[in-house]
């Protein structure tokens, strides 16, 4: 029988081993909980109903979790999208080689072809498809109108004592429209993947995989005070994900390993002990999404954008592991 502590079952560091999601924090037995985790959501796209169209013949989901709620987009070629009186930055994801115009209330427009990472600041702004291609756009739940499209609302009408907060306020950003290209961030294998961030929100992007990935490899992990979203923008994943146990058997479920397709988003809690491989040929493109903003990414210089928000009110805002 293995008696190996689970403190011991994972590297401690993002990137630690191949796996595209390295251990990010030590595991620990959920033994002493007072409350019973929630479990994983897992929501297919295609072939769902939309949830909004607003670009001309486009195709939109929008699937929250508690601090922030993400939008999956096909834009159509010239579509535009408009958003008033966004209360912090949001983050637009263009996974394949989509031009697209964002535009910004004082501030240059920018235009861009993916793959790309756009941060936009607060206030009025609009993105523009100068191609049809897939968007993904990440809101913080300050955005109250955004929350209202998510499909799944339901599922957060409850607090949850295990999950870290977003601060009373967003930490100040550079105000500007700033776009950073995939090809200009070099890859780094300890890190694993390009990791950037708003004044609320954190995104990791791994590098598209061709193929499955050496399952004698796997790391499985935990985040102890924040919620993590696994978006599969290309390909099969599998997430395996256990709950760990309390003392009360009614707590107590069955492990689960699920597998999805893109476009996928599932939505994994605090305390679930999780690892996801890629199944299938490739290719295989995934972005993770935190809110707030992970302390323990930026301690140790994955963040690439760090140094556009102040290290005072870094200290003070952004929330890692507990």
């Amino acid at each position: 029988m293995n008696t190996t502590p689970l403190a011991q079952a994972s590297s401690g560091l993002p990137g630690g081993g191949s796996h595209p999601h390295g251990g990010h924090a030590a595991l620990r037995a959920g033994g002493g909980s007072a409350e019973a985790l929630r479990p994983p959501a897992f929501y297919e796209l295609a072939g769902q109903n939309l949830d909004e169209a607003e670009f001309t013949a486009e195709h939109s989901w929008y699937i929250r979790g508690r601090n922030f709620c993400i939008a999956y987009t096909w834009a159509s070629d010239g579509g535009i999208a408009t958003r008033e009186d966004l209360p912090d930055e949001h983050i637009i994801v263009i996974p394949g080689a989509t031009p697209i115009r964002v535009a910004a209330q004082g501030c240059r427009q920018v235009s861009v072809t993916g793959p790309a990472v756009v941060i936009v600041p607060p206030g009025t702004s609009s993105v523009t498809a100068d191609g049809p291609g897939a968007l993904l756009r990440v809101f913080s739940a300050r955005a109250a109108g955004i929350l209202a499209r998510a499909r799944n609302g339901a599922r957060y009408g409850d607090a949850d004592p295990a999950l870290a907060p977003l601060p009373d306020r967003p930490a100040p950003g550079p105000g500007t429209v700033r776009a950073y290209r995939a090809a200009d961030i070099p890859d780094d294998p300890v890190r694993s993947g390009q990791i950037l961030r708003s004044d609320s929100l954190m995104i990791r992007w791994l590098p598209p995989a061709q193929d499955s990935h050496d399952t004698d490899l796997l790391q499985p992990h935990l985040h102890a005070g924040f919620e993590q979203a696994s978006v599969a923008l290309q390909g099969d994943y599998v997430h395996h994900l256990r709950t760990p146990w309390t003392p009360r058997l009614r707590d107590w479920r069955d492990d689960e390993h699920v597998q999805v397709t893109s476009p996928s988003i599932t939505i994994i809690p605090p305390g679930i002990i999780h690892t996801t491989r890629p199944a299938g040929a490739g290719p295989h493109h995934l972005v993770d999404v935190f809110a707030p903003p992970r302390a323990d990414f930026s301690a140790a210089g994955w963040v690439t954008n760090d140094g556009e928000y102040p290290t005072a009110v870094n200290a003070s805002v952004i929330g890692g592991t507990r």
